[in-house]
């Protein structure tokens, strides 16, 4: 149960009568009702409150305590005209109306003033003159303001000293009569009831509170004895104080949670590329043998004309190897194990769901996606060699940008919902050898060896870096026999699946 939970928890307990003791001695709820029913009199009398019909309560909830009562909120607030206000139409206050403030001016309150919890929110004023038109929306010290658009249910109660002023159209002023509800205790209720205003709130686009005659009519207060309101504020506030802690701590602990997942995923990969993750077996075919045979397939496929002859790579120096390997396992060039490792082009695209070009965006380190993929003109198709359209193993680079330059991502034509795929000049292909497992070679690309160095080896300006052709074919892998290569990507497989389990 995170925080949020743990609080509705208490709230819903609190306004239910189960988190306090009932005092027997207490004034009964049902007696502070006869008392505001006189007062209401009394105010009609005096034509201090017009009178309206208040929709009677019929269902009272049967687990609240005997000696509390449900109310509508008019019960709830002072019995005089205004006392429930929505801020005044949007007409009427206008831009043209708002000043620069002065000891003459007078503040708008707005929204951010309930969500923040603040008087400083907001530098709108209005004149003298124009505060007199709209004064039946002044609001004073003690007065309750509620966020009513975008924002439902937010609320902050006017401190003494506020700069006077009145709410405009996205507030309302509720000023509660504190002789039959502690105010504490009201915010508490109403807390209680935003899910339900939120949930009767109108408009598609701004959701805004429902109207007041719902405010009125529809909603229900649970009222318990005012000593017992008291009670209940002390002990919610009590173990509100308790989850605030324990939320930080939560949040905390899946901070931990989330940088130790990472940093086993970047240990894993580490120690499986050190040649530290599984046992060499002797019995395996040393990569030096491994490496003879992929030579011999490249000799063959320049024979059928399948890739071109390239001009060879330096020979790998001693200053640039990162860290020792087994003996049975052998340094190359990424080019030197790959037939084919070219970046992609700017295709003109179709609205024509055809052959789907895949962008940085599809490649993630959460996983490969399609959804952000463009389509290629089916005419454009004709001008691709058939080694540019994607293999199942093809390793897919992000080769430029801020933030996504280094990313990889495998290749499963088994995913592809279409028949064919190509890339975008911005992600690079890298087809290896049949004979070295792609996955290991992507598990290298991934690990912190090769992106902790992406920066310093790639090209380009802060505002935009780049990763060439013939940088990437430069990069060293550690080649490990065949066998052990399967062995270290089954197990990279099973402890990845166990920190995926901790995230």
């Amino acid at each position: 149960m995170n925080a949020k939970q743990l609080r509705d928890s208490i709230l819903q307990y609190a306004m239910q009568g189960k988190l306090t003791q009932q005092n027997l001695d207490d004034l009964s709820a049902f007696e502070l009702l006869d008392q505001v029913e006189k007062e209401r009199e009394n105010a009609l009398k005096n034509k201090l409150l017009r009178k309206e019909t208040i929709k009677p309560i019929t269902n009272t909830p049967e687990e609240l305590p005997k000696n509390w009562a449900c109310v509508r909120l008019p019960h709830l607030c002072m019995n005089e005209n205004g006392s429930i206000r929505r801020g005044p139409f949007g007409s009427a206050i206008t831009k043209s109306m708002f000043v620069s403030p002065d000891e003459t001016t007078y503040k708008v309150y707005e929204q951010g003033n309930a969500i923040q919890k603040t008087c400083e929110y907001g530098s709108y004023n209005i004149t003298a003159e124009d505060f007199k038109k709209l004064k039946n929306f002044e609001v004073f010290p003690g007065d309750i303001i509620v966020s009513c658009a975008g924002t439902i249910g937010e609320v902050y109660v006017i401190p003494n000293g506020a700069p006077k002023g009145i709410i405009n159209q996205a507030l309302m002023k509720l000023s509660i009569n504190e002789n039959i509800v502690d105010l504490n205790f009201f915010l508490l209720a109403f807390e209680s009831i935003v899910s339900n205003l939120k949930k009767n709130a109108k408009g598609s686009a701004i959701k805004n509170l429902a109207s007041l005659k719902f405010l009125k009519n529809e909603v229900i207060f649970p009222l318990p004895p005012f000593e017992e309101q008291q009670r209940i504020v002390k002990v919610v506030h009590s173990l509100y104080k308790k989850v605030d802690s324990y939320g930080i701590l939560a949040e905390q602990l899946n901070v931990l949670k989330s940088n130790i997942s990472n940093r086993l995923d970047k240990s894993i990969l580490q120690y499986a590329m050190q040649g530290k993750l599984v046992e060499q077996d002797l019995n395996d075919e040393p990569a030096s043998q491994l490496i003879e045979r992929i030579n011999e397939e490249k000799v063959k496929l320049i024979e059928q004309k399948v890739i071109k002859t390239e001009k060879p790579l330096p020979p790998i120096t001693e200053d640039e190897i990162p860290f020792e390997i087994p003996p049975t396992w052998e340094w190359m060039r990424l080019n030197d194990i790959s037939i084919y490792i070219q970046r992609g082009k700017s295709p003109k695209y179709s609205l024509i769901e055809h052959t789907p070009v895949i962008s940085q965006k599809c490649v993630q380190w959460s996983g490969f996606t399609f959804e952000p993929a463009k389509f290629i003109d089916p005419d454009t198709l004709e001008k691709y060699d058939d080694i540019r359209f994607l293999k199942s193993g093809d390793i897919l680079w992000n080769s430029t940008g801020l933030g996504t330059i280094g990313r990889v991502g495998l290749y499963d034509e088994s995913f592809n919902p279409y028949e064919q795929a190509v890339v975008d000049s911005h992600v690079t292909i890298v087809r290896t050898s049949k004979l070295v497992d792609s996955q290991y070679i992507y598990y290298y690309l991934a690990s912190p060896e090769v992106q902790n160095s992406i920066e310093d080896i790639a090209s380009g300006s802060t505002k935009q870096k780049e990763l060439n052709t013939s940088t990437i074919k430069s990069i060293l892998i550690p080649i490990p026999p065949l066998n052990e290569q399967k062995r270290i990507v089954n197990k990279i497989d099973e402890l990845l699946s166990l920190t995926n389990f901790l995230k």
